[in-house]
């Protein structure tokens, strides 16, 4: 049976407005005082489908889609383009930051000069000896006509200068003039190059998962930077949340441990898929009284979709002591499941409750009534709030 979804008092005050209706009647119905048994836990479930692995396509850049536009409900694959934003404006700002670098590079490009300088004088007996030669380039630094890079640029080549001939004082020699280089505007222009180049390969975006688009931009053929242009989430696996009522969580815990716990999910159609419980909060929602529990599960045959409900089977041989009542003495209106019980005053009452499974035709109440309450085993269809109940 089916756990309902309930609002505590919304039965009771949508109930309470025939009390009147009900004053100085009788009516004489079977009664049950409520009591505790033990019983194999057996749960049904409503429970939020969520996906387990999500991701939301937000571009880095603002432009026209030349791709197209991503669907509600389209299957995606890892790696798949799934977004091409028009790629044009930003190519143009690639082009022109390279030839801005490519222009203040060439202007920086070293240049070579001509000068004539003192030969390198020959010592005794053919052997070479350039000591004087560099005593005068020296001398030629000191009074300023040689420039620093050109002196020990000649120094370097003094001993390797070509032979000069008999009588000859002075030699030709191509020297290297120092580039004025501006190294912070081509550093500068070397990150300008690389930034447009990082944004011009933001105008791609690729799936990182296999999955499903379950939400797009109001006008998915633009992206705006920052913006979500669309969700995608993975089909399989998937995560089913819902509340455990606090008296079955020892005995779920204890059935984890042991093995003995089984876990299904079911879809709309009946069908169902094992799943396993992944967590199980070790302190209950104060204002529930409940524990929040998730199950992951293969969605093997694609039978469910995140973001809908479905009901969670949990179930284990393992006894819990537990509050039925008889079938029929189960009612239902558009608030919730209620029964009728009698009061202290031996006057009918109605109490909205948290019915559990069905079995023998008794249902496990969950929530709602207490050990020693009396309730009307199968009220005719004649009770009212407020009529005397004799049993």
């Amino acid at each position: 049976m089916k756990l309902k979804k309930w609002a505590v008092l919304a039965c009771t005050a949508a109930l309470a407005v025939s009390v009147l209706s009900g004053c100085g009647n009788s009516v004489s119905t079977k009664t049950e005082t409520v009591s505790k048994s033990d019983h194999p836990v057996a749960l049904t479930l409503d429970a939020n489908i969520t996906a387990l692995h999500m991701t939301n396509i937000v571009p880095k850049l603002s432009g026209k889609l030349v791709s197209t536009p991503l669907a509600v409900g389209q299957e995606v694959k890892a790696g798949e383009v799934v977004v091409q934003v028009d790629s044009a404006p930003y190519q143009q700002s690639v082009n022109q930051a390279e030839a801005e670098l490519v222009a203040a590079s060439s202007a920086s490009t070293p240049t070579y000069k001509t000068v004539t300088v003192p030969a390198a004088s020959s010592g005794g007996g053919g052997g070479g000896d350039n000591s004087g030669h560099r005593a005068e380039l020296k001398a030629w630094y000191n009074m300023g006509a040689l420039s620093k890079v050109e002196y020990n640029q000649m120094m370097a080549d003094s001993g390797s200068s070509s032979g000069s001939s008999q009588g000859e004082t002075t030699q030709t020699v191509q020297v290297q003039e120092a580039p004025a280089v501006d190294h912070e505007k081509i550093a500068q222009l070397q990150q300008a190059v690389q930034a447009a180049r990082d944004m011009m390969g933001n105008t791609t975006i690729y799936s990182p998962l296999d999955g499903r688009v379950t939400a797009v931009a109001d006008n998915p053929s633009v992206a705006v930077a920052g913006n979500v242009l669309a969700t995608i989430q993975q089909m399989s696996p998937l995560v089913a949340t819902f509340a455990i009522p606090e008296m079955y969580i020892q005995a779920l815990q204890d059935a984890k441990k042991d093995g003995s716990l089984q876990v299904s999910i079911i879809a709309a159609s009946g069908e169902t898929e094992t799943g396993e419980l992944t967590y199980l909060a070790t302190e209950k929602d104060p204002s529930t009284g409940s524990y929040m529990a998730k199950v992951t599960f293969n969605n093997a045959k694609s039978l469910f979709v995140p973001g809908e409900f479905y009901h969670v089977r949990i179930a284990t041989p393992k006894e819990v002591s537990q509050i039925t009542v008889p079938k029929t003495a189960v009612r239902t209106k558009d608030s919730g499941d209620f029964v009728y019980i009698v009061n202290d005053s031996g006057l009918a009452d109605a109490r909205s409750v948290l019915t559990g499974d069905e079995e023998d035709g008794r249902v496990v109440i969950l929530d709602g009534l207490d050990e020693g309450d009396i309730v009307v085993a199968d009220p005719p269809d004649s009770l009212e709030i407020g009529m005397k109940v004799k049993s």
